[in-house]
């Protein structure tokens, strides 16, 4: 894990730092609140699709995190969160639910085993071969991700509470 400023070590998303502010839009009739939504959801998108890429192509090639990002896991998400909630800031709340929602959604289409970007990559694998993949495989597979995934989400918790204590 990289060591921030403080000399700990920290791994996982953490959401905070990127905040500035959130400013309340409003639109004049449907259409238009359907325009702006939807143009605020893919810069969302965008902005994580992005920061993950740029993360995964880091740790892939040995570079570590990109310059001035910090990692956290669960834990330091609600932390995050609470520290949003407690602005009493209704925008920034919502702001951060749907950016906590669009993450989600981002990394579970990641075409890694035991999640749903995953599981299309069996799908289109068993398209391509024109056959099913044995199903002890695929299990096979999908335990050893998860197994992985598991070990990160322990590795984030503690580097979490850490960070807090």
């Amino acid at each position: 894990p990289k060591r921030n400023l403080d000399g700990q070590a920290s791994i996982g998303v953490m959401l905070g730092p990127n905040y500035v502010k959130t400013e309340m839009v409003r639109a004049s009739n449907v259409v238009d609140a359907v325009t702006k939504a939807g143009s605020a959801v893919y810069d969302i998108t965008s902005a994580t699709a992005g920061s993950i890429t740029k993360l995964l192509v880091g740790l892939l090639f040995g570079k570590g995190l990109p310059a001035g990002a910090s990692m956290s896991g669960p834990i330091g998400v609600v932390k995050a969160g609470a520290d949003v909630v407690s602005s009493s800031d209704l925008a920034a709340i919502v702001a951060f639910a749907a950016s906590i929602s669009v993450n989600l959604a981002v990394i579970n289409s990641l075409p890694l085993p035991a999640l749903d970007g995953g599981q299309l990559v069996f799908v289109l694998a068993e398209a391509a071969a024109g056959r099913k993949i044995d199903q002890q495989l695929q299990e096979s597979i999908n335990a050893g991700a998860l197994t992985i995934l598991l070990f990160v989400s322990i590795g984030t918790a503690i580097g979490d509470v850490r960070s807090i204590f």
